[in-house]
């Protein structure tokens, strides 16, 4: 009877973890949303880009990592949708933005175009799609042990 109340403290806590972590993800999208639309550097949160992408991009990572391993051998088809789910809104939102955002200095676009050298994705981005991608996969990991 203890391990069923096991089974189910760890379903609600991975559960409860997944769906905070989309949530912060989702607000920070849209905040970046927002300061993109308004060319700005603020969004609505009152953070820096720096601050915003720690706490609500590194918080939300963490959180998902949490909520996998909390819930590893727990059936919950509400943490398995949510990996996926956050994984790939998490890697797709940065991968289009890294291509619709124009590099911050125009003077390193300049120098790179001289060198005939193109302008690739900075290592931060592909670090990000990598961890969303990861967490995506996370998800998928869980649908193939079907537990």
């Amino acid at each position: 009877m203890k391990i069923n109340s096991m089974q189910g403290t760890r379903k609600i806590a991975s559960e409860v973890l997944v769906s905070i972590a989309l949530a912060l993800l989702v607000i920070y999208l849209l905040d970046v949303a927002v300061s993109m639309i308004n060319h700005s550097e603020d969004g609505f949160l009152p953070l820096s880009a720096k601050e915003r992408g720690m706490i609500f991009g590194g918080g939300s990572i963490l959180l998902f990592v949490i909520s996998f391993g909390i819930g590893i051998n727990v059936a919950s088809r509400i943490l398995t949708v949510l990996l996926i789910i956050g994984g790939a809104i998490m890697g797709t939102s940065v991968m289009i933005s890294s291509f619709i955002v124009p590099t911050q200095d125009s003077n390193s676009m300049n120098s790179s175009s001289d060198s005939g050298q193109s302008q690739g994705v900075s290592p931060q981005f592909i670090g990000v799609i990598v961890i969303g991608y990861f967490i995506m996969g996370m998800g998928i990991l869980r649908v193939l042990r079907k537990k």
